[in-house]
């Protein structure tokens, strides 16, 4: 539900605003001289440059490395710990002392500065910085803080736009728990992962096997079929999604999006309505309608939790990267999707 949202979001954000965009320089291999760096055959402005690298720090951090083995046992026994959903997002569970329930503390790397003016919503301020506390229920808080400092350059279209609300990363950490305040454990593991910032605990140190989390998925952008004409990229610092638009000899304009993900392996879980394609060695599931199609490709082996323990729970919550890219034909999205999965997997 999570990706088709952000899809459809994103596919009104770029049909409505032009502005802020990456410029393609075709028909020129040289920079423009005002340009503050080329990416991706690319002119970046500043505000394009500052997306781009916010994606590409939050993939070089290990989200479970930030859910400390003191903090979480002052909650109780640790069952399960893996990432989860996203790749920028790490979640344990754990059995607390006095409650035969099941508790949970969850860090999303990619999160969004939230609405100033929500009502539940209070600004507080932990190790000197200011952070957003949103006690969402009883039982349930969550505390929003920033990974980088806030952009101060000319902002464009696309830093003030849906995609990147705050102009700078924010991370979120949720907190769930059936007895005591959700609160002060958010607060408290909030607290931590600050501290950590100076010295951040790295993708390339986690003990998750997940080398494809450390890459770009726009890096697409110098490996599409010979043929393709990108016309438009929008830096964003969401790390593990890219939208562009291209053309080619069969279509024009075309609006392509991709996500990369963890889905469970349980095939009931799958869709059921997709066709599969064989092509350059990968297994692609496609969903067509009218005017769409959506082509699927997993990506690796599955991610299994807690990978120095060997018991039911590890076992059972297994993850697998996948890739999912949407365009308007079948033909395109597959054609996408087999070259940038050879990016993240080569």
């Amino acid at each position: 539900m999570r990706r088709n949202w952000w899809l459809a979001a994103t596919a009104l954000a770029m049909a409505v605003s032009t502005s802020g965009c990456a410029v393609v320089l075709l028909g020129s291999a040289s920079p423009v001289s005002s340009a503050p760096q080329n990416r991706y055959g690319f002119v970046l402005s500043e505000a394009d440059r500052y997306l781009a690298d916010s994606a590409a720090f939050v993939r070089s951090l290990d989200p479970c490395g930030f859910l400390t083995e003191n903090d979480l046992a002052e909650l109780g026994t640790v069952v399960q710990l893996r990432p989860d959903g996203e790749l920028s997002a790490c979640s344990a569970s754990l059995n607390p002392a006095n409650s035969s329930a099941t508790d949970s503390v969850s860090i999303d790397l990619n999160g969004y500065q939230p609405t100033p003016d929500d009502p539940d919503t209070e600004r507080i301020t932990i190790g000197g910085e200011q952070v957003y506390l949103h006690d969402l229920s009883q039982g349930q808080c969550r505390v929003s803080f920033p990974l980088r400092d806030e952009f101060d350059g000319a902002a464009t279209g696309a830093m003030d736009g849906f995609l990147t609300e705050s102009g700078r990363s924010f991370a979120t950490i949720d907190v769930d728990r059936a007895v005591a305040d959700a609160c002060a454990v958010a607060t408290t593991f909030a607290e931590t992962a600050l501290s950590l910032l100076d010295d951040p605990p790295l993708r390339a140190d986690s003990k998750y096997n997940l080398p494809l989390a450390s890459k770009d998925p726009c890096a697409v952008l110098e490996h599409l079929p010979a043929t393709w004409t990108v016309a438009r990229w929008n830096p964003a610092s969401d790390p593990y999604r890219c939208h562009f638009t291209a053309s080619s000899s069969t279509f024009e304009d075309t609006l392509a999006m991709l996500d990369v993900t963890l889905t469970y392996v349980d095939s009931d879980l799958r869709s059921t309505d997709s066709e599969p394609v064989q092509q350059g060695g990968y297994t692609v599931e496609t969903r067509a309608s009218d005017s769409s199609c959506f082509a699927d490709i997993v990506l690796g082996n599955p991610v299994l939790g807690m990978p120095e323990k060997d018991d039911a729970a590890a076992r059972y919550a297994r993850t697998v990267p996948t890739l999912s890219v949407l365009t308007d034909s079948c033909e395109s999205a597959v054609a996408l999707a087999v070259a940038t999965a050879e990016v993240l997997t080569g």
